[in-house]
């Protein structure tokens, strides 16, 4: 399943897709799929920096593009319900000529 989110993020996501449209659309996608978002603080990843409090988060509110950032991390940590078990699968993406690609 995390192969499978990862693969429809990157069909998903455009030049203008923002940070919070993704977060929408992916935790459709999960819990369609039947299975629920174990991130604590309930985003599914965040842009690349280098310092830890200049992040910004795939979260709710968060407007901005995901272009405009140089890189993010995709990272959804999901489970099914009622499960003891949990799964993360982290990649880092980034846009070249207009199109997403994994580091």
């Amino acid at each position: 399943m995390e192969k499978q989110l990862h693969k429809e993020m990157m069909h998903f996501v455009t030049l203008n897709t923002t940070f919070e449209e993704l977060y929408y659309y992916m935790n459709k996608v999960i819990e369609d799929s039947g299975y629920i978002n174990l991130d604590f603080m309930g985003n599914l990843g965040h842009s690349i920096v280098k310092q830890k409090n200049d992040r910004i988060y795939i979260e709710k509110g968060n407007k901005s593009k995901l272009d405009d950032v140089a890189l993010f991390t995709f990272e959804p940590h999901i489970s099914i319900s009622g499960s003891k078990y949990g799964y993360k699968r982290e990649n880092i993406y980034y846009f070249e000529d207009g199109r997403i690609k994994e580091l």
